[in-house]
This record gives C-alpha cells, structure tokens and sequence, in this order.
C-alpha cells in the first residue's frame, strides 16, 4: 500500500509545528532504514511512503500527491478539539468542517474534497495543541504524541487511533 503523508503547520506557532515534526521524523526513520540501521525492528518500512512538509499550505502538493497516486492519504494537524494537550484522534470528515485547525490559508474540508477524486481513502489525524504562540519549540507533551503518532504512521498501525467523538 502506498502512502502520501502530509504534515501541515506553522513551525514558528509552537505546537502548531506538530505535523512538521511528524513528517520530518518518519523521514528520519525512513533514512535510517535505507541505510540499514533499523531493518530488523521494521522490514515493513520498504513499502512505498513519501512523507512532505506541507507547512502551511498543504493546497500547493496536490500535484505532489496526484504524482504519488497514494492508496492512502494520512494528513496530521494540530488541532483544537477541546481534549487534554497531547492527545490525538482521527477526525471524520464530517467533523472536519467545524474544527479548528492549524493555521494554513486553504480549509482542510476543500483540501479534501479537492483531492478525494484521487485518493478515497484520507485519514486526518489532529494532534491537541498545548500552546500555539509564536515560538519555534514544541512543549515537552505534544513532541511525546508526535512520537507516537509517527510510529504508529511507520508501523500502519493508524487503526489503534481513536476516532473523535463530538
């Protein structure tokens, strides 16, 4: 299975970076494997995904996704769902619409249904923000989840995310 994922945010808005941190960290990973550091904790790593920092603009690689003709697009976000900092979800597509998320120009609900002609299986994973003021760290809770949210991408375990419910 081939998978596109996109991490979207504004790295100068603290945790608003989240899905940069994820996508810069499972590319990491990939590196590492390619070089053969960690081939025997994750053989599963040589299946096909390509992760893209989309900042805040994840409208401008659609031709960047069109390319890949990914079976799976995986989106990760901070997201304001009203849950406790660090924790994270997959967000329905119904729900999409009336969260707030991250601090891109192009809402996520076009962004999606701009592309679900060409991947039907979008998943998008939001990530509670701690604090979103200008800075360039993450707080110590949201890093934590981001680990976790990119292994869980790396090991195609996103099935173990619980869906939000609002």
């Amino acid at each position: 299975m081939k998978e596109v994922v996109l991490g979207i945010g504004n790295t100068l808005k603290s945790d608003d970076g989240i899905g940069i941190y994820i996508v810069e960290s499972i590319n990491k990973y990939l590196e590492e494997v390619k070089r053969g550091a960690e081939q025997a904790r994750f053989t599963g790593a040589r299946r096909k995904v390509i992760a893209i920092n989309c900042g805040t603009t994840p409208e401008n690689y659609t031709s960047i996704i069109r390319k890949h003709n990914p079976d799976r697009l995986i989106l990760v976000d901070a997201a304001e769902m009203g849950l406790t900092p660090g924790s994270y979800r997959i967000i329905p597509p119904e729900k999409i619409e009336v969260m707030h998320l991250s601090t891109h120009s192009m809402a996520l609900s076009f962004l999606i249904l701009y592309i679900s002609d060409l991947c039907k299986d979008i998943v998008l994973v939001g990530i509670q923000p701690e604090k979103m003021d200008f800075g360039t760290e993450l707080s110590s809770i949201i890093r934590g989840s981001g680990d976790r949210v990119a292994n869980l991408i790396i090991e195609k375990r996103l099935n173990e995310i619980m869906r939000l419910e609002i």
